[in-house]
Order: structure tokens, then sequence, then C-alpha cells
């Protein structure tokens, strides 16, 4: 896959791969990531796969661990990282040498997920969070890792944001592209979770994850695992492989604040009314589970 440096309006550059037309992160692996890459659509499912879908800085890992903790029975942390359960950063016989029931994470479009995973009726987890807190948290996430090698200033990023100069493309094309597969789609069973609603009452969303899931537990169980995935705690605790070298001043980025509303602190009155008018012509023809329009 070929390394781009990916400019914006202003001349700021971004450092991605392309692949197939769209942007990855530059995801540092053992082995050919573009032949394996390339390959995915041919891997195999098994039918108690899990996949926890989510547009990127939307809640993949809280949720992740959420799932996990619901299939094991237990509130324990999983001493792995999720990009090792990650789709597009796995390998062939990484994904066939998991155990089941593999709970798998991906920022993909669902027109790039493997078929087998269709066919399978694998079930699915899809994650909504705000697209404002989003962009604030990606452009957090880009200014402080230093393989996108990206020094533009929030005014600057956001325009690329909206545009899908970042890994993963538009939020705009991300959400349509799932809100269609959603509709069309008659195979996947699909639990739609929020952002905002786990940050609400985020026992009352576990209980109806787990619920989903077939693996259904106590209050207790809920209250418990809701405790160890607290942002805080898990923030503190860091991920176990997390490499700190990766990462401005050595300092991990992968959690920040974690809250509903940040986007509030970093808008100015003029990009909010901007964004507004983007979301609302992008989304017409489109009816989210969650509406972000306000």
């Amino acid at each position: 896959m070929p390394v781009v440096k990916v400019k914006d309006d202003h001349g700021k550059t971004m450092t991605l791969r392309e692949v197939e037309g769209c942007y990855l992160p530059l995801i540092r692996v053992p082995y050919d990531q573009e032949e394996e890459f390339l390959g995915r659509m041919d891997w195999t499912a098994r039918p108690d796969d899990i996949l926890i879908c989510a547009y990127p800085k939307s809640g993949t890992h809280w949720v992740w661990e959420i799932v996990c903790m619901l299939l094991n029975g237990n509130a324990e942390r999983i001493h792995l990282m999720k990009e090792m359960a990650m789709l597009e950063c796995l390998s062939r016989s990484a994904l066939d040498s998991m155990t089941s029931p593999r709970v798998l994470n991906t920022h993909l479009y669902f027109g790039q997920i493997p078929e087998d995973f269709r066919q399978k009726k694998c079930k699915v987890v899809y994650i909504l969070r705000n697209p404002r807190d989003v962009a604030v948290s990606f452009f957090n996430h880009h200014t402080r890792l230093l393989d996108y090698e990206y020094s533009g200033d929030w005014h600057q990023y956001l325009p690329r944001f909206i545009e899908g100069k970042v890994d993963y493309g538009s939020w705009f094309d991300y959400v349509m592209d799932w809100e269609n597969a959603m509709n069309r789609n008659q195979l996947n069973p699909t639990h739609v979770l929020t952002y905002e609603d786990l940050q609400k009452d985020c026992v009352k969303e576990v209980g109806r994850l787990a619920t989903f899931l077939k693996a259904e537990g106590t209050a207790s169980l809920y209250q418990d695992i809701v405790n160890q995935c607290n942002f805080k705690k898990m923030k503190k605790e860091k991920d176990p492989l997390e490499d700190a070298t990766e990462w401005k001043d050595d300092q991990p980025g992968m959690y920040r604040k974690g809250i509903v509303g940040d986007w509030k602190n970093w808008f100015t009155v003029a990009q909010s009314d901007m964004f507004n008018t983007v979301y609302r012509e992008r989304l017409k023809n489109t009816v989210l589970p969650a509406p972000y329009d306000q």
C-alpha cells in the first residue's frame, strides 16, 4: 500500500496509506499489510463471530471491552489492545488462530468486510457518536500520534475532517454507507449503540447489549462491568501493549476526555453553523438511528 501525504487546502499534510481508493492509518504489523488486506475478502468467518463497527473515535475500544466481559461472564479487563482483534490489523493466520467466540472490531465500511461474515450471519454491534465530538477527538489523535506527521491547527483540520481527508474517509460517507447497509441487509443481526446513551445510562445499555448477545447476566455483573470500563479507570490503566514512543512527548493519547459535548469548547459559532449546514445537506436523505443535526 503506498504511503501518501494527503494535503489540505492550507498545504498541511497527513501521512496515510492508500489502498483500493481509501485511506488507512499506518498500522505497524509484522507481515505484509497490503497482501493481507487485499486478500481479506476470502477470509473465513465463524457463525459466533461478533463484529463491533464504528467510525474512529466513536467508542470502539469501550464497547469491545464491554462485549468481551459479557461473553466471559466477568468484569476483568482484557489484556490486549483492541488493534489485535481489528480486521484491518490482522493477518489471515492471526484471525484463524483466535479462539471462539471471536470479538472483532473494525472501522471499515460494510462493503469492505469479508463476505463470509455476511453469509454466516455474524452479529454486528454498530456505534454512533456525535460527529462534532468525533472531529475533536480525531484532531487530537492526529496531532499527537507521530506516524501521521500532522501539524495543522483546529481551524485547518475541521475542513479536512468534513472532506474526508483522514483515515477511513468522511464520517458522512461512513454513516450513510452503514445506514444503507442496515436498510438493505437482511443477514446480519445488528444492534445500534450510541456513545451518548452509554454515557447517560451505561448499566442499561450494557443490559441491552447482553440481551442482544444472548449473554445475559446479573445486575451486579453489569454494574461491575460498567465500573471496570469507566473511562477514567481505563485511561489510568492504559492499554498494556500501547507503545508510548509512538506518541508526542512519550505520552499515550488513545484516551483523552471521553465526555459528551466537548466540541462546544472547540467549535466557533461560525464553525458550528457551517457544520450544521453540511450535516443537513449531506444527510438529507438519511435517517440515522440517532440524529445529530443540532
